[in-house]
Formats: structure tokens, sequence, C-alpha cells
């Protein structure tokens, strides 16, 4: 019998479901089936195919990036099935169930029988025995709901909704072709994935330079960026989520499975809008608490910066909790608002600041803060993480 294609239709139905619902119980729910029968089908393929396909994401289950010509070619292979009911259908008034039920072993009969007239020569042409072909081209026919083949003297006319379900076999047939000789390509450079996590502000523009080299000279690795609060990226860390992530150090970190490396300083510096009151004379700490400040949330080592330079002023003045998560985004608000803002700068970010922002000049006392890459202590090895901490190193502000 001819080989069969290296993925069966229930296989690639899972694949398409997990990677467009992100989790394997979500696309059990989409396909109306359990979750188990989801995980045995894209474990199947994956032995089959001999790359894992999905991993842990920060939304959830992830293609892997060995996945993703999988997956186009799962992608294609759906449509050509529903493009096939979608003609049947017009043809006959009575749509087909092919993309619950069919099987290729079905659609390779009834091509066989289309093309050689006979139920014997489809045998004689896919080697198996003229039950086996008769059994197919009946269970097809029971999917189509509708028969597909007028018997007559000399053998079987095919009816033009069978002629187009042997097209639909040329066509599932070359798509799933390419699967292989695509995995077995190999391309430079590592393959996996990079999750990374940003804390607020620091090291987010290091985080995209460095992205866009690896993706260069690793086009089989997927990147991941992912902005949050420290507390929220440790436990994407540690489950896995995120791979690491960058920002300013606790310096100890505060916690046994993680471990924190050194890339250089920012310093933290007062920002206004351009036209803001306190640029009018030469401000003081003291002329500075009358005034209301954007500051980062609680626990922060930018808010306990911030405490730490008005305490000796005897009050703290009055500051509204910032949580975005981006330089524009927190510029933005600055030079919209009437609030001076703490934020910490590379010194090359500071000679470019945007139009409508001018920092307060005010030279603050050990404004110096540590910027850094965090990462569990179990994966100090990983080959993919160390790479993007050595390629941050080449393009430190």
């Amino acid at each position: 019998m001819r080989p069969q294609p290296v993925l069966s239709l229930k296989q690639i139905r899972a694949i398409n479901a997990v990677a467009q619902t992100h989790g394997f119980g979500q696309a059990a729910e989409a396909l109306n089936t359990t979750q188990s029968v989801v995980s045995r089908a894209v474990a199947s393929a994956e032995a089959e195919l001999g790359v894992p396909l999905f991993q842990r994401g920060w939304g959830g289950t992830e293609p892997t990036a060995r996945c993703e010509p999988v997956l186009r070619s799962c992608t294609n292979v759906l449509r050509l099935v529903e493009e096939a009911e979608d003609e049947i259908e017009a043809m006959s008034g009575t749509r087909p169930l092919l993309i619950n039920y069919l099987r290729w072993h079905q659609l390779e009969a009834v091509a066989a029988v289309t093309r050689s007239g006979s139920v014997s020569a489809a045998s004689t042409r896919l080697g198996i025995t003229q039950p086996a072909v008769s059994r197919a081209v009946s269970a097809i026919s029971s999917h189509c709901r509708q028969d597909l083949f007028e018997r007559r003297r000399g053998g079987f006319i095919a009816t033009p909704q069978a002629d187009r379900l042997a097209q639909l076999r040329d066509g599932v047939n070359r798509e799933l072709a390419r699967i292989k000789p695509l995995l077995n390509l190999h391309g430079k450079g590592l393959v996996g994935r990079l999750a990374v996590g940003m804390l607020p502000f620091s090291g987010q523009e290091s985080v995209a330079i460095a992205f866009g080299q690896l993706s260069r000279e690793h086009p089989d690795l997927r990147f991941v960026a992912v902005p949050g609060s420290y507390d929220m990226l440790v436990e994407a860390l540690r489950h896995g989520e995120i791979d690491c992530f960058v920002g300013i150090l606790r310096n100890p970190v505060p916690y046994r499975d993680l471990v924190e490396t050194y890339l250089y300083d920012e310093q933290y510096t007062l920002m206004a809008r351009a036209d803001h009151p306190c640029h009018d004379k030469p401000p003081t700490l003291t002329s500075l608490s009358k005034e209301r400040w954007i500051i980062a949330q609680h626990g922060t080592p930018a808010r306990s910066y911030f405490e730490r330079l008005f305490a000796t002023e005897g009050e703290i003045p009055p500051a509204q909790t910032c949580e975005m998560l981006s330089f524009s985004s927190a510029e933005k608000l600055i030079i919209r608002s009437d609030s001076i803002a703490l934020l910490s700068y590379a010194k090359s970010y500071l000679a470019n600041l945007p139009d409508g922002l001018r920092r307060v000049a005010l030279d603050l006392p050990d404004n110096r803060t540590a910027i850094g890459v965090t990462t569990r202590v179990a994966a100090q090895d990983d080959e993919i993480v160390q790479l993007f901490i050595s390629t941050l190193r080449e393009h430190l502000p």
C-alpha cells in the first residue's frame, strides 16, 4: 500500500487547536473531546516527527520553533478539507462531514477507484484487498452522506464529488510531504525559545537590540518579550513561562532559587515637562517636596530611593504610583502632567530626551542603580540564556 501522509487528520486538528487556544484543555473543549485524547494525538505526532511541538510559555502552551512549519501545513490541510466540503455541498446540496471523520486511507481509496475505474484495479494500485477498498469507499461515502460512484457494467463511474475528493487527496499529500524535508533542514544557529521579562523602564532598549541581532544569527529561535512588575516576573520565571528578566537588580536577590547577573549602571534622574515651573529657578529637595510626584510602586528600588531621598527633609511629598511599563508611556504621561517623576536612565538616553521633556537640574546623591539579568539558579547553564546575556553585553548603553 502507498505510504500514508506523515500526520493523520486527527493529529492535525489537535495540533491546530492547541496552537489556536494556547492549551490542551482549551483545545479539547474546542474539539468537543477530552484533554487526554488531544494530548495523545499531539504526543504521537511529536514521536512521528521527532521534534517537540509545544512548550509552556507566557500566554499558555506555545508552539516551538520546530512546530512552525508543521503548523503552517496543518492549517493549510484543514483549509483544503473545508474547501472540499464547501464545493461538494454546492454540488449536491448536502454537506459532507469530512473534517471530523475523514481518514487518509479512505481518501486514497476513493482517489484510486476514481482514476482506475474499478475496485479490483484500485486494489492492485494500492496493494490492499478488494474488500478493504470497498469498506474505505463505503466509509467515505457515509461521511459525505451521498453516493460517490455509479455502478456500470464496465466498472464504476465517479461522480463530480468523487473527482473533488481525488483532488483533495492530491492537495493533502503535497502539503504534508513538505513537513519532514523542512524539519530536516539544518539551519544555522540554535533552535528554541527565548522569553525575556522586562521590568519597567530599565534595559528595555537593549533587549530589543539583542533580539534583533539574535534573530539574524539564529533564525530558528522564537522570541517573546514580557513587560511586568517584579513579583509578576518572578512568578513567571519560576513557572518556566519566561527564561529570565532584565531590569534594576535587587542586590541581593530576595529568593534563593534566583541569581542576578550585573550588566551596567543607570542613574536615578528627576524628570518633568519642559515648561514645568520647577525649572524656573534652581531646585532643591525642599522646594521639590512641595510638588506632586509620579513614582514607582511600593517595594521597588526606585520607591525606596525616593523615600530615602526625602526622609532628610522630614516629609515625604505626595506621590502617585505609576505602573506604566515602558519609557515611552511614562514619558508621555510626564509631559502631560503637573507632576515630577523619578526614573532611571542610562547616560546615553539622557542625551536624547523626547521633545517636551526636561531633566530637573538637581544632582541626586548616590543615584547609581545596577541593571542586570535575573535567572533561575537551575538555569545558569542554559545556552540560549547565556547567549542572550553575552549579546546584551555587546550593546550596553
